[in-house]
């Protein structure tokens, strides 16, 4: 019996042991994870610190095209050329690549399928037609004014229109058009300029007045456009009456009269178009069943937002692009015809002088 009584107590003695371990193991196990949480709390932290910094620089990034964007064309050997551009911003900005893109290809298709990818290592990207471009000199110091930005391996002086993006290695973008745009206009409401015709609102200020060619997917001013070429106008109105909606008909149209010494001269017509409609490669027929255009009406506080109308086919109703096939200046007209208030009318206004000629924008 002693015998089995101290067999029992050591058994309990063993029980005791082992519960105390297991306790440890277990409050142990709690502190590691414990201790291993805040290590990935302070992780994350860092991380997010460093990701705020990082968007922080890249926010302090201003780097500023300077008129006329592109200069010291240089024909010898494939061609080269400058870039000019100044840093107001807080930090250094490195140009990592660029990307040119023929926004205007009247005199060649140079860089107008697929935009011109330019890095910094020689022969790192082929540009146009198997030829290899880079650019140089593409640190800009904080404050730096006038640097040159040095691009090899072709031109962009050719008479076409281009749009240039610089990327930086925070991601940031700046872009700018060469040949450099005009300055806008200035008067006008707010530098804005409004006529009216009837309900409507047309504007015609720099930015409210514009066109599309080929497969572009961004217009640009039209005051000065590429002849015999396929155009698509894009024009902006708002309904600034309080009384009533306003319904475009498909017989709306831009009528372009050339001057002419002693009467009249040619016209060309641009119909309506869907607003689906781009550009002229590829011409929705306007419908005004299905997807008419309606302006609605103005509230107490002023109009709607403006809506873009497009012009760019020679026909009513019709899906062939139109073209001005002649170098020439053209006074504009605009024939709206609408459905206001349940009724029909149709009016016509003067609207602005417009420019065609070969090599547009860079030719104007």
């Amino acid at each position: 019996m002693s015998l089995i009584c101290r067999f029992a107590q050591a058994k309990k003695g063993m029980s005791t042991i082992f519960g105390g371990l297991f306790f440890i193991i277990i409050l142990l196990m709690g502190f590691n994870l414990m201790v291993w949480g805040f290590a990935q709390y302070d992780s994350y932290n860092q991380s997010l610190n460093k990701m705020s910094g990082n968007d922080q620089a890249a926010a302090s990034e201003n780097l500023v095209p300077a008129n006329p964007g592109a200069t010291s064309f240089n024909s010898a050997g494939s061609g080269s050329f400058n870039i000019t551009v100044n840093n107001l911003g807080g930090s250094s900005v490195i140009i990592t690549r660029i990307y040119i893109t023929n926004i205007s290809p009247t005199v060649s298709n140079q860089c107008n399928t697929n935009p011109c990818i330019v890095d910094p290592s020689p022969g790192a990207a082929t540009c146009v037609g198997g030829v290899n471009c880079n650019l140089l000199n593409n640190n800009i110091a904080v404050g730096e004014i006038n640097h040159q930005i040095k691009v090899t391996g072709f031109l962009i002086n050719d008479g076409n229109g281009y749009k240039v993006i610089l990327a930086s290695t925070r991601g940031r973008l700046f872009s700018f058009y060469y040949p450099w745009p005009q300055a806008p206009p200035s008067g006008g409401s707010g530098g804005t300029f409004v006529t009216n015709l009837g309900p409507l609102s047309i504007y015609f200020d720099f930015k409210s007045f514009n066109y599309t060619q080929q497969s572009q997917t961004q217009s640009q001013p039209g005051w000065c456009v590429p002849s015999n070429t396929p155009l698509v106008f894009w024009m902006k109105i708002t309904n600034s009456a309080t009384d009533s909606s306003v319904k475009l008909r498909v017989f709306s149209a831009i009528l372009l009269q050339r001057y002419a010494t002693g009467g009249g001269g040619s016209l060309t017509r641009f119909f309506i178009l869907d607003s689906n409609t781009l550009n002229p490669n590829a011409i929705t027929a306007y419908n005004e069943n299905s997807n008419p255009y309606v302006l609605p009406a103005a509230s107490s506080n002023g109009p709607a937002p403006a809506t873009i109308i497009k012009f760019g086919t020679s026909s009513q109703g019709g899906s062939s692009s139109q073209s001005i096939n002649e170098d020439n200046s053209f006074l504009v007209s605009i024939g709206f015809f609408y459905v206001y208030q349940g009724n029909n009318a149709g009016q016509t206004i003067p609207f602005v002088a417009l420019r065609s000629v070969t090599g547009a924008p860079g030719a104007c």
